[in-house]
């Protein structure tokens, strides 16, 4: 289980790193670019057992910064079995981060803030939430309209902290690789034997 001074390790390591980072511009460092995302993946919620994960987020993207707000909804495989285990877990998050990539391939480095809702609470099996803090690295291929990617996630929280990772589609305006054509000299093979 997490306790306070490893989440506090935790998140020092990430802003540290988001801090001192150089990221790599994009193709076109002054365009911005908006997707949508969903994803299917699974997650281990503390409260114990398995769950499968449903994610979605609308994200802008400014090389290198990218702003995200996702949504993930935990579907706890456990609670069939025992009763009293918690059913769903809910997130809403505002997620802001850091991205390095060049030519249509992107690692994303983001934390935020995020409610938290769960269906039963681990404690006493009642509706509850929590405020939470969402950590997320992805690694994504990608077009101009259309990419792939896997995002693994965690959120640090007061009830039951929970980790993850999901794999996704990407539809929108994507960093991807560049639509501009460069010109390639070409060789005259005429000039060069009429010489």
């Amino acid at each position: 289980m997490l306790n306070g001074a490893r989440i506090r390790i935790l998140l020092a390591i990430l802003v540290g790193s988001l801090a001192n980072s150089k990221a790599v511009a994009q193709e076109n460092p002054n365009r911005a670019n908006w997707w949508g995302a969903v994803g299917l993946g699974g997650a281990l919620p503390t409260s114990g057992g398995d769950a499968i994960t449903n994610m979605a987020q609308l994200v802008f993207q400014k090389a290198p910064h990218q702003a995200a707000i996702r949504a993930l909804v935990l579907h706890d495989l456990v609670s069939a079995a025992d009763p009293g285990g918690t059913d769903e877990i809910a997130e809403l998050g505002i997620l802001y981060g850091q991205t390095r990539g060049i030519a249509g391939r992107s690692v994303t480095f983001a934390a935020g803030v995020s409610a938290v809702a769960f269906d039963a609470c681990p404690r006493d099996h009642d509706p509850c939430s929590s405020l939470g803090v969402p950590l997320m690295v992805e690694a994504a291929l990608s077009g101009r309209l259309i990419g792939l990617g896997v995002q693994a996630f965690a959120n640090v929280n007061g009830i039951a902290p929970y980790a993850g990772a999901a794999l996704f589609l990407q539809f929108g305006r994507l960093p991807g690789v560049s639509t501009t054509s460069k010109t390639v000299p070409r060789c005259d093979s005429s000039r060069d034997t009429a010489r």
